[in-house]
């Protein structure tokens, strides 16, 4: 079977002039491209003014792409509104946290819960929708641009849709007053109406309260994106469709994994792991969203927006663009779209640099990207887009970013910090995983990890609980389990729900020393100091780890056995417990997820449970192994790393021949043949 892959980049032909749009399309032609992303950002460039559509120099920009033999990916643009639509219904602008009505004047200013936007916004999207469906150049439509970037409303009308969505979900006020316990601080509920949304300037609510409003602000993103959704479905059924989101984003974001199976055909990303490839962060960060997008859908994703410069930043490092391509692929991407063309002369983003400079002349990552798309072109039938099946999940709850984020005196390492270093774990070992909804989990899997799963609602539990008893291997790690469905901290022995799961008991806890007795010498540090305790000693193994933690919890096993112990805490309580429970087994770490500490704990658990690891590799580059036996390799760090070779094998990339190891030089790939 051939498999396709796509190279192409996002052009703005409304941000141009009508002559210079042949000129462009024919640099990307020679350049190899074979898509092209279009459409976003510019609703008011297809209908300026109320129910005045002017299509007709779309159709010529995209029979000139047809001309070329270049697909398009046409976003459906309802972020941003346009301004006459802002005149027209204010309602729809945004308030800020004071309620405070804002002026929309820069990108992602609408309400997207309001009715009057989505009315205007379902409108436009059928009148795009049946203008292209049938268009020869056309590959899939995009779903909106960037759903859940930006911010809420906290306009009164969200408040009464709140109160609305409050209503449908508790059915009576005591009910509501039970799930917030409003008993606190004397603010029991007389009726719904009495609900506010529980952020007011710098101040914020009550947790419970908190968590049911992002609830909310997520069901209505995830409603909006069902919609746009429906509407390419219903009226044109043979297109594919795909959605460059942001659900991850800490200050919006929404629940993605709740409902992305019933919206999502193609899964798709903005994929920005940064112009300084040596920031490790962003680079583990960039992979696990693009497996957080993919989920279990068993479909490749679609890079609708890829880096090639920043703000201010002209881009990476030479060949670093291209490292980040087959990076993209070991991740199950089929297509890049470079964000951007060509720099905009204009507007936020006039310093974010494209393939092509302000000037319009194309600068050497148009050459960079013209060698991808020329490579890309050659690997048919090498197993790509990757298909795989995961042995190992990792469990991704945004209820818990929310609920850790809006208390940060207790939940001092963030949740998505502990989530990427339970990843960076799978990463080093070239092994790959799915991310999966406790709540709905479709697949079998031998190792199932949960880092810092501080929501633990009946139904992760149920399915915890479950996994483990028809036999399977849990990894949870601490700041798990403290809260319920409703945000309230556990009544019964911690992890809350799951207790018996594990065998043990979470009770106390400790705080580590971030710094020195001399650094803090006088002052009221000092008090502070003497509750603190020096990072804790693990002994796992025949090795003793001392991880970089603020925190570590006291465990009473009780069913379980130790498997790690603290050795230089005053308890010398366990560090890590194995419970047997039902066929499986319960593994608990009292301490948060920790990359250095889980690659050796999991490297423990791979030969019982029939695991293999990916390709050995030296630490920063990752391998896997294709369909066809071949291997993929690259070296994401800026230094010559060689990889030990155990046949000889030739690269399909170099032409080179390679007996006992392969050597890449820095941010270089290859794809060995043996």
């Amino acid at each position: 079977m051939i498999n396709l892959l796509f190279a192409g980049t996002n052009y703005h032909p409304h941000d141009w002039p009508r002559e210079r749009w042949k000129h462009d399309i024919d640099l990307m032609r020679k350049a190899s491209f074979n898509i092209v992303r279009l459409g976003h950002l510019c609703w008011d460039s297809f209908e300026p003014s109320e129910g005045e559509y002017t299509f007709e120099w779309f159709n010529e920009v995209m029979d000139l792409f047809h001309e070329a033999g270049i697909q398009v990916v046409l976003d459906i643009a309802t972020r941003p509104a346009p301004t006459w639509l802002h005149k027209k219904y204010p309602e729809i602008d945004r308030a800020d946290t004071n309620g405070i009505r804002l002026e929309a004047q820069t990108r992602y200013m609408e309400d997207i819960g309001h009715p009057a936007f989505q009315d205007y916004a379902y409108k436009f999207a059928e009148k795009l929708v049946c203008q292209y469906r049938n268009h020869p150049a056309l590959y899939a439509f995009g779903l909106c641009n960037e759903l859940g970037s930006g911010a809420p409303s906290f306009s009164s009308h969200a408040r009464d849709r709140f109160e609305a969505w409050l209503t449908e979900k508790y059915q009576t006020v005591d009910n509501l007053n039970q799930a917030w316990t409003t008993q606190r601080w004397s603010r029991k509920l007389n009726s719904f109406h009495d609900v506010v949304l529980p952020i007011s300037g710098q101040i914020q609510g009550a947790p419970e309260r908190l968590l049911d409003m992002w609830r909310f602000y997520s069901d209505e993103i995830l409603v909006y994106m069902k919609g746009l959704s429906r509407i390419v479905k219903q009226l044109a059924p043979g297109v594919r469709e795909s959605t460059n989101h942001w659900s991850e984003n800490p200050g919006y974001g929404f629940d993605y994994l709740k409902q992305y199976q019933e919206i999502i055909d193609l899964p798709g990303i903005g994929f920005y792991p940064g112009t300084n490839p040596e920031d490790r962060k962003a680079l583990t960060a960039a992979c696990f969203f693009m497996d957080h997008r993919i989920g279990e859908l068993d479909q490749p994703i679609w890079c609708l927006e890829f880096q090639t410069g920043d703000f201010g930043g002209y881009g990476s490092p030479r060949k670093a663009m291209r490292m980040y391509a087959y990076l993209s692929l070991v991740h199950r991407a089929q297509a890049v779209c470079a964000w951007t063309w060509r720099t905009m002369l204009g507007g936020e983003e006039q310093y974010v640099f494209g393939l092509v400079d302000h000037d319009g002349t194309p600068g050497w990552k148009y050459e960079e990207f013209k060698q991808i798309a020329e490579e890309f072109n050659l690997l048919k039938e090498r197993g790509l887009p990757r298909s795989t099946s995961p042995q190992i999940a990792i469990a991704y709850s945004y209820e818990s970013m929310k609920v850790m984020d809006g208390n940060r005196s207790f939940y001092k390492t963030e949740y998505t910090q502990q989530v990427l270093q339970a990843y960076e774990a799978l990463m080093r070992a070239n092994i790959d995983c799915n991310i999966v909804n406790l709540r709905n989990m479709q697949k079998d899997y031998k190792i199932l990890i949960v880092p810092g799963h501080a929501v633990m609602d009946k139904a992760s539990a149920a399915a915890i609980r479950s996994y483990v008893e028809d036999g399977g291997t849990v990894l949870m790690t601490a700041y798990s389990a403290k809260v319920n469905e409703h945000n309230r901290v556990f009544d019964t022995p911690l992890p809350g729900e799951l207790s018996d799961v594990f065998g043990i008991r979470s009770g106390a806890f400790m705080r580590t020393r971030s710094h020195t007795p001399a650094e803090n010498a006088g002052g009221l540090e000092k008090t502070e100091l003497h509750l603190e305790r020096e990072k804790p000693a693990i002994s796992l193994g025949k090795q003793e780890y001392q991880p970089d933690i603020d925190y570590y919890e006291i465990l009473e096993a009780r069913t379980a056995e130790t498997v790690a112990a603290f050795t230089n805490t005053l308890e010398k309580s366990p560090a890590v417990t194995r419970n047997r429970y039902g066929k499986g087994e319960a593994i608990y770490v009292a301490i948060p997820a920790e990359a250095n500490f889980l690659s050796s704990l999991l490297d423990m658990l791979y030969p019982t449970l029939g695991i293999q690891k990916g390709p050995a590799t030296p630490s920063g580059v990752v391998a896997r192994k294709l369909e066809d036996g071949s291997l993929i390799c690259v070296n994401t760090t800026g230094t010559e790393q060689t990889i030990k070779l155990d046949k000889e094998a030739s690269g399909l990339l170099s032409g080179n021949h390679f007996e006992n190891s392969l050597t890449l030089g820095a941010y270089e790939v290859e794809l060995l043949r043996y």
